[in-house]
């Protein structure tokens, strides 16, 4: 399975989603298309399987930065949650056709969850003043702040791209910022 979703990634990063056939991707894996459907019974099925893997490649990175957040000051923060979100666009060259692919294909809800719980405990980590369903809510935002960098990233010009990044990366912190400001805030009124 794992040359198969090897294969996909390759033919839907040269041609994308829609351009993409099972028989040009049976033929990039060496492998029989009758090998391919017993595993992924459509296009969508081997997509949603490819997007899963990301998503799960996605958190792993993310992973020790749950651990440092807590001794990070918020520039910090924004800046290296940031950085690893292009390291991860330029290591992954499917990610601008799968960003395009259609809603059917996203990875299951475990896995989103999976993700905003990731984000929710970075900044837990950063702001023990955050109750769970506060972090929850802003790790939420965070995670679609850096979804729509994903895409605004594959999409612009390489020389472009290094100011995007660091116009996210002020984004990010002004939210962080606004988010640790206000809850400050309204603990003190309590």
């Amino acid at each position: 399975m794992a040359e198969l979703l090897e294969a996909a990634e390759a033919v839907i990063s040269e041609i994308g989603y829609e351009a993409a056939t099972m028989s040009a991707i049976a033929d990039r894996a060496g492998a029989a298309i009758g090998s391919l459907y017993q595993f992924f019974p459509g296009k969508a099925c081997i997509t949603q399987a490819l997007r899963t893997e990301y998503a799960k490649r996605f958190d792993r990175l993310f992973a020790p930065l749950a651990r440092q957040a807590g001794k990070l000051n918020p520039e910090t923060l924004a800046s290296r949650l940031v950085d690893l979100t292009v390291e991860f666009a330029e290591a992954h060259p499917a990610l601008p056709a799968l960003l395009e692919a259609p809603k059917s294909t996203r990875a299951p809800l475990p896995m989103q969850k999976i993700l905003r719980e990731r984000f929710a405990s970075v900044l837990l980590a950063q702001s023990r003043r955050l109750s769970k369903a506060e972090a929850a809510r802003a790790g939420t935002a965070t995670l679609h702040i850096l979804k729509a960098l994903n895409q605004l990233y594959t999409e612009i010009p390489g020389r472009e791209r290094n100011r995007m990044v660091e116009e996210f990366k002020m984004v990010l912190l002004g939210y962080f910022q606004a988010r640790l400001i206000s809850e400050r805030k309204r603990r003190s009124r309590q």
